[in-house]
């Protein structure tokens, strides 16, 4: 009767305690299997048992008194229970084990037996698990508060309505040839590795620290469009990567853009959406996919009211933000902690590197990573397309005429110009290209530059996918364009680029650092951010011979 009693007790208590419980599932994707063996330590029972109340899953309980009052508390919530362990009744409890796992089971197993020593864990889950060739899952628990109990092992007690979090470890197969003494340790060290972020880590305001002892967290980087500001992105993605090796990093970005991050090894996984039908209907379903992932960062390198509704969709544990180009605008700053470079004036690279050094990355400006990754079948793409033009590969000048703001452009008839300029002193294959990326539209643009180059240029304009526009860079002898998307990437890549601005601050979203050499005609009303300016006096202050000299010096080095 006193047993009952006590169960009844017990059971109570872990009712109400986790009913109050403000409960944070780590990598909870992890477990989304089949079938699986879930160790965990004896400190973390009571953390687990409230979230995973009639679930099925059925726990190893000792035939211990103490294992009698459990067994009957854990029934009472929903639990299935196999009696024994390491000390006493081991057989008959694996025989039954085994006839459980048959009817599609899972066990739970508090690794470390009924009586300890403390965090050591027992073989007899290794052996099922090499018997059954079901996965190991560790799990443990942790909570913001709570108090131990005196005892051997060192059972957790919340504080009613204190923070929780529970997480998983990666799982452990166990092949027949394994050794298992190798596999017990390998299951020992990772639960003893969850339990040490729990108790340490797991509340810490230190993002860098968290996520250094975090099994595997997950990063979710909102950069959602234009190609430049994907491309200034870059280096900040190679250094968390670097940095967190062990992280999944998640990058959100729309349709147009989607294609250059696509294979890139330092993304886990690429969220795409779709901008034009972006309805309640899409942004429910968005939302859903992004709380699903239970991100632990968010870092908003956009700073706009777009990027702004994918963080809050997203929630991750933390997020900060890069001051991006003019600092964080329409509200973002609400909802990302805005992280300022310790120097500015600074480029938008650098300040899209300054959320990530916040968190613990070491950065070398000097020797930047843009991960673009070109596959064999883009550059046989363009070589297909460029020999279907009579062009030959070895001189080629690129030239791209347009760019998101109509102010950015430098003019058809002077690319024009240019090109014939080009073609007749050095003979070289003028390859004009672009597309509809980067704001408004380029078409017909390339009717003009050709008309006013007397046809001496070879038109790839919206031929070439975002990867086949990379490889085309990758491939001339010299690159000339307005401040846009291509030219980014081109110097990105570290292509000989000439690169003509205007309205813009060349030190805050020019060409960063490279092969790229920049010409600006600096007035007075530098920098402005007039999109449709009628009297570029900066753009016509940049002649073609000014430009015609350095394209010439490039192509000759």
């Amino acid at each position: 009767m006193k047993i009952k009693f006590l169960s009844l007790i017990i059971a109570f208590f872990i009712k109400f305690m986790g009913s109050t419980l403000r409960l944070r599932h780590l990598n909870k994707t992890r477990i989304h299997h089949a079938q699986a063996l879930y160790p965990i330590w004896h400190s973390d029972e009571i953390g687990l048992a409230y979230s995973y109340r009639h679930t099925g899953i059925t726990i190893l309980v000792s035939l211990s008194k103490d294992g009698e009052i459990l067994a009957g508390a854990v029934k009472r919530l929903g639990f299935s229970t196999v009696r024994g362990s390491s000390s006493r009744g081991g057989q008959k409890a694996l025989f039954e084990i085994f006839e459980i796992i048959k009817n599609g089971a899972n066990i739970c197993f508090a690794a470390d037996g009924p009586r300890g020593p403390y965090h050591k864990l027992k073989s007899g889950m290794i052996y099922v698990a090499q018997k059954s060739a079901l996965p190991i899952f560790p799990a443990a628990a942790g909570f913001k508060h709570y108090f131990t109990l005196r005892s051997w092992d060192k059972t957790k007690i919340p504080i009613p309505f204190t923070r929780a979090v529970a997480v998983y470890g990666k799982p452990v197969y166990v092949k027949p040839e394994d050794d298992i003494e190798t596999k017990r340790l390998e299951v020992e060290q990772s639960l003893n590795k969850l339990a040490e972020f729990v108790d340490k880590y797991a509340f810490s305001k230190n993002i860098g620290e968290y996520l250094k002892h975090h099994p595997e967290p997950k990063i979710l980087i909102v950069q959602p469009s234009r190609l430049g500001d994907i491309v200034f992105t870059l280096p900040a993605l190679s250094a968390l990567r670097k940095r967190y090796p062990h992280a999944q990093i998640s990058w959100i970005v729309d349709e147009r853009c989607a294609e250059i991050l696509q294979n890139n090894p330092y993304i886990d996984n690429l969220i795409v959406f779709d901008r034009k039908n972006l309805n309640l209907r899409a942004l429910k379903d968005l939302k859903s996919r992004l709380r699903y992932e239970k991100f632990d960062l968010s870092i908003d390198f956009h700073g706009l009211f777009k990027s702004a509704v994918l963080v809050k969709l997203a929630n991750a544990h933390f997020k900060i933000a890069s001051s991006s180009t003019n600092g964080m605008r329409e509200l973002s700053w609400l909802f990302s902690k805005e992280i300022l470079p310790k120097k500015l004036p600074a480029h938008c690279v650098e300040r899209h590197l300054a959320p990530v050094q916040h968190v613990g990355c070491e950065v070398d400006t000097n020797n930047l990573e843009y991960m673009i990754n070109i596959s064999e079948a883009d550059f046989d793409a363009v070589r297909k397309k460029l020999s279907e033009l009579g062009i030959n590969e070895d001189k080629i000048i690129g030239m791209h005429a347009g760019g998101g703001w109509l102010s950015r452009r430098w003019g058809a008839e002077r690319y024009g110009e240019l090109a014939q300029k080009l073609k007749a002193e050095l003979g070289a294959s003028i390859v004009l290209v672009g597309g509809k990326e980067g704001g408004s539209s380029e078409k017909g643009l390339n009717e003009e530059v050709l008309a006013y180059s007397n046809n001496t240029v070879y038109d790839l304009t919206g031929k070439l996918t975002i990867k086949e526009l990379c490889a085309f860079l990758k491939m001339v002898k010299v690159f000339v364009a307005n401040e846009a998307g291509p030219m980014h990437i081109a110097t990105a890549l570290n292509v000989p680029s000439v690169a003509i601005l205007g309205p813009t601050d060349a030190s805050r979203t020019g060409p960063f650092k490279g092969r790229t050499k920049v010409l600006q005609h600096k007035v007075a009303c530098q920098p402005c951010r007039n999109r449709d300016c009628k009297n570029v006096i900066c753009m016509q202050g940049v002649s073609v011979s000014m430009v015609f000299d350095e394209v010439v010096k490039k192509y000759n080095s």
